[in-house]
Protein backbone atom coordinates (compact mmCIF):
# COMPACT_ATOMS: atom_id res chain seq x y z
CA UNK A 1 0.00 0.00 0.00
CA UNK A 2 3.05 1.92 -0.36
CA UNK A 3 2.60 4.31 3.23
CA UNK A 4 -1.17 5.00 2.85
CA UNK A 5 -1.70 3.46 6.32
CA UNK A 6 0.63 5.81 7.85
CA UNK A 7 -0.72 8.78 5.67
CA UNK A 8 -4.40 7.78 7.67
CA UNK A 9 -2.86 7.48 10.53
CA UNK A 10 -1.33 10.60 10.29
CA UNK A 11 -4.49 12.28 9.83
CA UNK A 12 -6.01 10.39 12.55
CA UNK A 13 -3.71 11.58 15.20
CA UNK A 14 -3.45 14.95 13.68
CA UNK A 15 -7.18 15.40 14.71
CA UNK A 16 -7.28 13.79 17.94
CA UNK A 17 -4.08 15.69 19.31
CA UNK A 18 -5.90 18.87 18.08
CA UNK A 19 -8.48 18.02 19.34
CA UNK A 20 -6.47 17.28 23.21
CA UNK A 21 -4.75 20.69 22.66
CA UNK A 22 -8.65 22.37 22.26
CA UNK A 23 -10.17 21.04 25.45
CA UNK A 24 -6.86 21.78 27.24
CA UNK A 25 -7.33 23.49 30.82
CA UNK A 26 -10.91 24.41 29.82
CA UNK A 27 -13.32 24.47 33.11
CA UNK A 28 -16.28 22.13 33.71
CA UNK A 29 -18.16 25.53 32.82
CA UNK A 30 -16.28 26.46 29.77
CA UNK A 31 -16.72 22.64 28.53
CA UNK A 32 -20.31 22.27 28.96
CA UNK A 33 -21.38 25.83 28.18
CA UNK A 34 -23.24 26.19 24.64
CA UNK A 35 -22.70 28.85 22.86
CA UNK A 36 -26.48 29.27 21.99
CA UNK A 37 -29.60 27.22 22.97
CA UNK A 38 -29.50 25.18 20.06
CA UNK A 39 -25.72 24.71 20.07
CA UNK A 40 -23.60 21.42 20.78
CA UNK A 41 -21.28 22.09 23.62
CA UNK A 42 -17.68 20.64 23.87
CA UNK A 43 -18.26 17.82 25.98
CA UNK A 44 -20.75 16.73 23.84
CA UNK A 45 -18.92 16.88 20.97
CA UNK A 46 -15.61 15.40 22.17
CA UNK A 47 -18.28 12.27 23.85
CA UNK A 48 -19.63 12.29 20.16
CA UNK A 49 -16.44 11.92 17.89
CA UNK A 50 -15.33 9.31 19.96
CA UNK A 51 -18.86 7.32 19.57
CA UNK A 52 -18.50 8.40 16.03
CA UNK A 53 -14.83 6.73 15.43
CA UNK A 54 -15.81 4.05 17.62
CA UNK A 55 -18.98 2.65 16.08
CA UNK A 56 -17.30 2.86 12.54
CA UNK A 57 -14.40 1.34 13.00
CA UNK A 58 -15.33 -1.73 15.46
CA UNK A 59 -19.29 -2.34 14.35
CA UNK A 60 -19.23 -1.06 10.81
CA UNK A 61 -15.46 -2.41 9.60
CA UNK A 62 -14.38 -4.87 11.92
CA UNK A 63 -17.60 -6.27 12.57
CA UNK A 64 -16.93 -6.76 16.65
CA UNK A 65 -18.03 -5.09 20.02
CA UNK A 66 -17.57 -1.44 20.39
CA UNK A 67 -15.31 0.12 22.87
CA UNK A 68 -18.19 1.79 24.76
CA UNK A 69 -19.86 -1.13 25.30
CA UNK A 70 -17.12 -3.71 25.98
CA UNK A 71 -15.20 -1.62 27.73
CA UNK A 72 -18.52 -0.72 30.22
CA UNK A 73 -18.11 3.28 29.57
CA UNK A 74 -21.77 3.29 28.85
CA UNK A 75 -22.41 2.54 32.37
CA UNK A 76 -18.99 4.15 33.51
CA UNK A 77 -20.90 7.37 32.17
CA UNK A 78 -24.52 6.28 32.64
CA UNK A 79 -25.35 7.05 28.72
CA UNK A 80 -27.52 4.85 26.73
CA UNK A 81 -25.72 1.80 25.60
CA UNK A 82 -26.86 2.40 21.78
CA UNK A 83 -26.08 5.71 21.82
CA UNK A 84 -23.56 7.77 19.93
CA UNK A 85 -25.04 11.15 19.50
CA UNK A 86 -26.63 11.31 15.66
CA UNK A 87 -30.45 12.13 15.69
CA UNK A 88 -29.98 13.57 19.31
CA UNK A 89 -32.19 16.32 20.15
CA UNK A 90 -30.93 20.00 21.95
CA UNK A 91 -32.52 18.37 25.04
CA UNK A 92 -30.74 14.95 24.96
CA UNK A 93 -27.17 17.01 24.13
CA UNK A 94 -28.45 19.24 27.88
CA UNK A 95 -28.97 16.38 29.66
CA UNK A 96 -25.92 14.68 29.01
CA UNK A 97 -23.99 14.07 32.19
CA UNK A 98 -21.08 16.60 32.94
CA UNK A 99 -18.50 14.00 32.24
CA UNK A 100 -14.83 14.91 33.63
CA UNK A 101 -12.79 15.85 30.35
CA UNK A 102 -9.90 13.46 31.82
CA UNK A 103 -12.08 10.26 31.64
CA UNK A 104 -13.73 11.65 27.91
CA UNK A 105 -10.06 11.60 26.30
CA UNK A 106 -9.30 8.29 28.41
CA UNK A 107 -12.24 6.71 26.74
CA UNK A 108 -11.24 8.57 23.08
CA UNK A 109 -7.77 7.05 23.76
CA UNK A 110 -9.13 3.66 24.56
CA UNK A 111 -11.41 3.89 20.90
CA UNK A 112 -8.23 5.26 19.39
CA UNK A 113 -6.15 1.91 20.42
CA UNK A 114 -8.25 -0.55 18.38
CA UNK A 115 -8.37 2.02 15.64
CA UNK A 116 -4.97 1.95 15.22
CA UNK A 117 -5.18 -2.19 15.65
CA UNK A 118 -7.22 -1.60 12.37
CA UNK A 119 -4.69 0.85 10.52
CA UNK A 120 -1.33 -1.51 11.35
CA UNK A 121 -3.44 -4.27 9.50
CA UNK A 122 -5.31 -2.09 6.77
CA UNK A 123 -5.19 -3.80 3.49
CA UNK A 124 -6.54 -2.48 -0.34
CA UNK A 125 -9.21 -5.55 0.07
CA UNK A 126 -10.18 -3.77 3.28
CA UNK A 127 -10.35 -0.84 1.22
CA UNK A 128 -12.53 -1.87 -1.46
CA UNK A 129 -14.50 -4.19 0.63
CA UNK A 130 -18.53 -3.17 0.52
CA UNK A 131 -20.28 -2.38 3.56
CA UNK A 132 -24.09 -1.70 4.15
CA UNK A 133 -25.07 1.05 6.23
CA UNK A 134 -28.30 2.10 7.52
CA UNK A 135 -28.23 5.53 6.42
CA UNK A 136 -25.71 6.21 3.31
CA UNK A 137 -26.42 2.29 2.13
CA UNK A 138 -23.67 0.64 0.17
CA UNK A 139 -20.16 2.43 1.15
CA UNK A 140 -16.72 1.21 0.84
CA UNK A 141 -13.87 0.69 3.72
CA UNK A 142 -12.14 3.01 1.81
CA UNK A 143 -15.39 5.88 2.08
CA UNK A 144 -15.41 5.24 5.81
CA UNK A 145 -12.31 6.09 6.65
CA UNK A 146 -12.14 9.05 4.62
CA UNK A 147 -15.51 9.85 6.40
CA UNK A 148 -14.42 9.15 9.40
CA UNK A 149 -11.84 11.50 9.05
CA UNK A 150 -13.97 14.41 7.33
CA UNK A 151 -16.40 14.21 9.86
CA UNK A 152 -14.05 14.30 13.08
CA UNK A 153 -12.15 17.27 11.42
CA UNK A 154 -15.28 19.32 11.13
CA UNK A 155 -16.22 18.42 14.96
CA UNK A 156 -12.29 19.44 15.84
CA UNK A 157 -12.90 22.70 13.94
CA UNK A 158 -16.48 23.56 16.10
CA UNK A 159 -14.63 22.47 19.46
CA UNK A 160 -11.96 25.30 18.49
CA UNK A 161 -14.77 27.94 17.56
CA UNK A 162 -16.55 27.42 21.29
CA UNK A 163 -13.20 27.52 22.55
CA UNK A 164 -12.43 30.96 21.36
CA UNK A 165 -15.90 32.17 22.35
CA UNK A 166 -15.56 31.02 25.74
CA UNK A 167 -12.41 30.98 26.74
CA UNK A 168 -10.01 32.41 24.12
CA UNK A 169 -6.26 30.90 22.90
CA UNK A 170 -3.38 31.30 23.80
CA UNK A 171 -4.46 31.05 27.36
Amino acid sequence: MNGFPATLQSAFDEYLTALKRGVDGLTTSEVYSQPSPQSNHIGWLVWHMARVEDRWVNRILLSTAEEWNAGGWDKRFGMDPESNGAGQSIEEVKSMPQIPVPDLLEYFDAVRARTNAYLDKLTDGELEREYQHPRFGVVTGSWIVGHIIVEESQHTGQVAFIRGMTHGFGK
